[in-house]
């Protein structure tokens, strides 16, 4: 579980929340079944590689993926990377990938803090 707590804050408020989120998780009925070994290789090798990019095209995604991860069918990869990306270890956004999703928050959270909006609004 991913949390991003404010500039000024002192990271409890991101635990409490990533726990209160485990919780739940882990009261859903289907927690504690196994996932496919398929479905581990691929998050790992997803981990791993050096993709150069904060968001992949999909089919470059998968076209690596399938490199990387022996005995793998492009469904069955495609079926992988939206299954963690339910979890959020991945996110899938229609024909793209953010295989970190740190990454993306890294590269978004100056402009979200730097506040353009404002700084307009006090030129104007």
């Amino acid at each position: 579980v991913h949390c991003v707590e404010s500039v000024g804050g002192d990271g409890s408020t991101a635990r409490a929340v990533r726990q209160a989120l485990v919780q739940c998780a882990n009261a859903l009925p289907f927690m504690g079944q196994s996932i496919p070994l398929g479905y581990t290789a691929v998050k790992d090798a997803c981990a791993s590689h050096s993709w150069g990019h904060v968001a992949v095209p999909m089919g470059e995604a998968v076209s690596v993926l399938l490199a990387e991860c022996s005995g793998q069918t492009a469904g069955n990869v495609r079926g992988a990377l939206d299954f963690w990306g339910l979890l959020g270890f991945v996110v899938v956004h229609g024909a793209w990938l953010i295989p970190r999703p740190t990454d993306m928050i890294d590269l978004v959270r100056p402009l979200v803090h730097h506040d353009p909006v404002g700084a307009l609004d006090k030129t104007l």
